[in-house]
């Protein structure tokens, strides 16, 4: 799907939602802290703020507006995203100040997501929108909050390093058994998963912006031999790290 075609199925979404569409999507493109997109029902991006751009590696909305999570993101975060739209269209009802880490971005905070289904003029459910915001207040932050974000630091800043759970059960203060189960339930993904994206984030940010061998990209991030980034850049990204590279990079 070329530009073109892009801007056409972006503009015929928007005239569905009503004339305010364009108005409220611009206004959200002014808010430097705020992530926003809208979904349709086919769970097809079809606008992503500047903000949304920056998290997900994207050069500008065109290069997002109608693919899916599951081709942008790497599948262990698209499940959980795409599945949130799809209990809003599902039930009508909004997802309302509901708190996440995923730490798609490397981001040791919360996230605070807020979802509202998206109706035609005939009030018929045609996509979901969606806002979500950093925690800042200590007293909205659940119990779990300082050892799992202690945790997540830590794989952040040793991530080249390897990493048993017996080490991160000792950074968080946690037992393994609780701090296996605890960060499954935060993160929604394994803390396997979790390292493997921290690295694959790093990776993307080096291909994008250096001319660095894959090679030593490998090494760089963590992988014990080239064969295995690749297959790991391949598993959560869906490219190569080659045609990653190709599509994203910026001398």
């Amino acid at each position: 799907m070329n530009i073109t075609e892009r801007r056409k199925m972006q503009r015929d979404f928007l005239r569905r939602v009503g004339p305010n569409a364009e108005t409220f999507k611009a206004l959200f493109d002014t808010l430097p802290d705020a992530t926003f997109y809208m979904m349709d029902d086919e769970d097809r991006i079809m606008a992503y703020n500047r903000r949304n751009c920056e998290n997900s590696n994207m050069r500008n909305e065109m290069e997002i507006v109608g693919k899916k999570s599951s081709e942008v993101f790497p599948a262990v975060l698209a499940e959980v995203y795409m599945a949130r739209d799809r209990e809003v269209r599902r039930t009508g009802k909004p997802i309302l100040n509901r708190v996440y880490s995923h730490g798609a971005d490397r981001s040791t905070d919360l996230r605070i997501v807020n979802i509202y289904p998206l109706r035609d003029v005939r009030g018929k459910i045609i996509g979901t929108v969606c806002l979500y915001r950093t925690v800042a207040s200590t007293e909205s932050k659940p119990n779990w909050y300082g050892a799992i974000k202690t945790a997540v630091a830590y794989i952040d800043e040793h991530f080249v390093e390897r990493l048993s759970l017996a080490d991160l059960a000792r950074v968080s203060g946690m037992s393994v058994p609780s701090f296996r189960r605890t960060f499954a339930q935060v993160m929604e993904m394994t803390t396997g998963d979790y390292i493997a994206t921290i690295r694959i984030n790093h990776a993307r940010k080096l291909l994008s912006t250096t001319g660095m061998k894959v090679h030593d990209i490998a090494e760089a991030c963590g992988f014990y031999d080239q064969s295995h980034f690749i297959r790991t850049f391949k598993r959560l990204r869906r490219l190569t790290p080659a045609q990653y590279r190709r599509e994203h990079f910026k001398p």
